[in-house]
């Protein structure tokens, strides 16, 4: 898969291009936005696996963490660790570096 269409499947320079320069709260509802979307996404992956499962399972519990006020960051990087390696699995086309630097922001280091 190109570059190109990783890109139009996950929206990856569409949500680099959105909080390049948003302010931190903005860029923390763009990641839950599309962190929830990511959740129907991996739910409808043709391929049931285990793999599937504990990136979707892991995926939920992230985005739940992320959707408390404030998320801990101790808790956000823990869970981020843990679903990259099944999530590059089930959906290599995930822009990952970029997720990473958005949490980053959002959240502060990781």
């Amino acid at each position: 898969m190109s570059n190109d269409s990783a890109q139009e499947t996950t929206g990856a320079s569409r949500l680099d291009a959105e909080t390049t320069f948003a302010p931190r709260q903005q860029v923390l509802d763009q990641l839950r936005s599309y962190l929830a979307m990511l959740v129907d996404v991996i739910d409808q992956h043709p391929e049931a696996s285990m793999e599937r499962d504990e990136a979707q399972w892991r995926l939920e519990e992230l985005v739940e963490e992320l959707a408390r006020t404030p998320p801990s960051p101790p808790r956000v990087q823990s869970r981020w660790l843990r679903l990259v390696p099944v999530l590059r699995e089930v959906r290599p086309d995930v822009p990952i570096a970029i997720l990473t630097q958005l949490l980053k922001r959002a959240i502060g280091d990781l």
